[in-house]
């Protein structure tokens, strides 16, 4: 049995945060192919954290052009294996490619999966002549990765999505798909089963959408999408409607500004797409199919919705800006049986594991030119370290700079107390290599760390802090060492310098009261303040701290009890609107009042009414 899952997980990220970690995430979705898409990483935000997962193997497509704003779409393939050597698990595939356009990454080192070449230049019907610059466009969106399991090749998509009224994306949707099609078409010819799986952004029919308006289905997108299906004499299986031909209120993606999951209102644009012959051998083709022979189930995974009937879920609260834990789409399965193991093979050149963001770059040059942290170790009648200590203050995996045991009192403070002269701060490294090798025992193993005096009233030590040469040409993003998984968990330093002062402080005779001037403007008249009156201050400061945050909330809470009674009432439920403004157009900048409640059918009663209201109001040129 093969399961495959494709999630639009609205950012890698958050997902895997949510989740706790990238293992549980794929672990929650129990399948042995995952694809994921819209996981808003580039290339330079790749790491093991969001890529790496024991027991996966991942192949993954960033974007390579920004279009003026950050990170977004990318997709990415786990597959679920027990070994990516000498493996005949189907899930792990035989070979990988980035993009479909057969231009892209690993295309230009390794065989493009199915020899597919496009003529350049080429023309398109209703598209003119399309050139290399054109195709390099569409791969350079991270919207495409393809694996082939030896049995079928599997898309992963993340489909464009657009305005009606932009013709330049249009034009761009219009290319994405009719190239897509020619690489389905030439690799069906050549007897390979295809499943394409994913977030296309196109709702094939009314069914698909909640309150479809009057012409939906004549769209142009639409109507390509159904051309390509099987009742339409096209060779695909759309898995989900094949099986639930009558089913409504099936929906994978709803709109997280207007609350929609709350009351099903929604629309199905994520799909498993399927095409080729079973393994049978018959000359039938009718019902001899790999949809007839070998899919078992096919499903929309509901219990991945961020909102819904039970009490431990969410709900959308109302307004813009009011987010829900969670993609805003839901997850679709196709679990296929029957399906035989292949012969062993390895994992190709192009997974995850061998990009240089994961596996580690060649240090450049200038690496060898700059300039490098060393330790400041100090001589001298100062502070005595154990050799474990000393182990523990050196440069660790993470660059922690470990403080030293509040145990032992520094003798560099006993050594004031008595009268004694602070040591200097300014020393530099003396044979530290040697000071390590040879324990505290010699001349030069008794070092000490800096300690600095101010206004002769404060002392703090300095953090030992190191960075080997080696150590520091680790990238911190990338997967962890094995070390990490034995380290303590980790402690601010600053606390921990400070901790050890006060611990030490408390044994130095005539220094358990601080001075501090309480009035600046009478600097002669300084008095001493305890301990004790610093904490009664504290406590009466953070006293009234608490009565003026007490205060900010109820004025707060009055002054929103104040704009509900000025806001207008919904025509339908006659509650309180909410305010928006238009964001373009001619009307830009002018305000307008909605219904609160979550957009929903329009034959609920309780979901938004569509009332909607201008503000009449107009002043400095701008609607308020």
């Amino acid at each position: 049995m093969v399961k495959i899952v494709t999630y639009n997980v609205n950012g890698l990220r958050p997902r895997v945060a949510q989740h706790g970690s990238l293992r549980r995430l794929l672990d929650s979705l129990d399948a042995d192919i995952i694809c994921f898409q819209e996981t808003k990483l580039s290339r330079q935000d790749l790491s093991g954290d969001v890529i790496m997962a024991e027991g996966y193997e991942a192949f993954i497509s960033c974007n390579r052009t920004s279009r003026g704003r950050g990170a977004y779409s990318g997709v990415a393939t786990f597959c679920r294996v027990t070994s990516a050597f000498s493996s005949q698990e189907v899930a792990l595939p035989v070979a990988a490619e980035e993009g479909f356009a057969g231009l892209q990454g690993s295309a230009k080192d390794s065989e493009t999966i199915g020899d597919f070449v496009l003529q350049m230049p080429m023309e398109e019907e209703g598209l003119g002549e399309i050139t290399r610059e054109e195709l390099l466009r569409l791969d350079n969106e991270g919207r495409c990765v393809i694996t082939d399991h030896g049995h079928f090749v599997l898309f992963n998509l993340y489909g464009p999505a657009i305005g009606e009224d932009d013709e330049e994306r249009v034009h761009f949707k219009l290319l994405f798909y009719k190239i897509l099609q020619k690489r389905w078409e030439y690799l069906l010819a050549l007897g390979k089963r295809v499943f394409i799986v994913g977030d296309l952004n196109i709702a094939p029919g009314s069914i698909d959408r909640c309150d479809a308006p009057p012409g939906f289905e004549k769209q142009m997108f639409r109507e390509w999408l159904r051309s390509m299906l099987r009742e339409n004499d096209g060779p695909f299986f759309d898995a989900f409607r094949s099986k639930h031909p009558e089913r409504t209120g099936a929906y994978t993606c709803f709109n997280q500004k207007v609350g929609a999951e709350e009351y099903n209102y929604g629309s199905r644009i994520d799909h498993i797409l399927i095409s080729g012959s079973c393994f049978h051998h018959c000359n039938s083709v009718d019902n001899h199919s790999i949809f007839h022979c070998h899919v078992e189930d096919c499903e929309i995974m509901n219990h991945f919705k961020r909102s819904g009937d039970t009490e431990n879920i969410s709900k959308w609260k109302g307004g813009r800006s009011s987010k829900l834990e969670g993609s805003d789409h839901i997850p679709v399965y196709i679990i296929l049986n029957g399906i035989p193991e292949l012969p062993a093979h390895n994992i190709p050149s192009s997974a995850a594991r061998y990009l240089p963001e994961i596996r580690g770059r060649q240090q450049s040059i200038v690496s060898f030119l700059s300039k490098g942290k060393i330790c400041e170790v100090e001589d001298g009648p100062g502070l005595n370290m154990s050799q474990d200590q000393a182990n523990e203050s050196w440069c660790t995996d993470d660059l922690e700079s470990k403080s030293i045991s509040k145990e032992e009192s520094p003798t560099g403070i006993t050594e004031f107390s008595k009268g004694g002269d602070l040591p200097s701060s300014t020393s530099k490294r003396r044979n530290l290599d040697h000071w390590i090798n040879e324990g505290p025992s010699g001349n030069s193993q008794n070092s000490n760390a800096t300690l600095l005096a101010s206004h002769g009233m404060k002392a703090s030590f300095s953090s030992i802090k190191s960075i080997s040469n080696k150590k520091n040409k680790h990238n911190l993003s990338s997967q962890p060492t094995i070390k990490s998984f034995f380290r303590r968990p980790e402690t601010r330093t600053g606390d921990a310098n400070i901790n050890s002062l006060v611990s030490s402080v408390d044994t130095v005779p005539g220094m358990d009261e601080l001075c501090y001037p309480k009035d600046d403007s009478l600097p002669e008249n300084i008095q001493c303040t305890t301990a004790a009156e610093v904490d009664q201050d504290s406590s009466i400061s953070c006293s009234l701290s608490t009565d003026n945050c007490n205060v900010a909330t109820l004025e707060w809470q009055r002054i929103q009890q104040r704009m509900k009674m000025t806001l207008p009432l919904c025509k339908g439920h006659r509650e309180p609107c909410i305010p928006r403004s238009v964001k373009k157009g001619s009307n830009i900048g002018r305000q307008f009042y909605v219904c609160g409640r979550a957009q929903g059918p329009s034959s609920n009663p309780e979901a938004n009414c569509n009332h909607f209201q201008w503000t009449s109001v107009k002043s400095k040129g701008k609607w308020q």
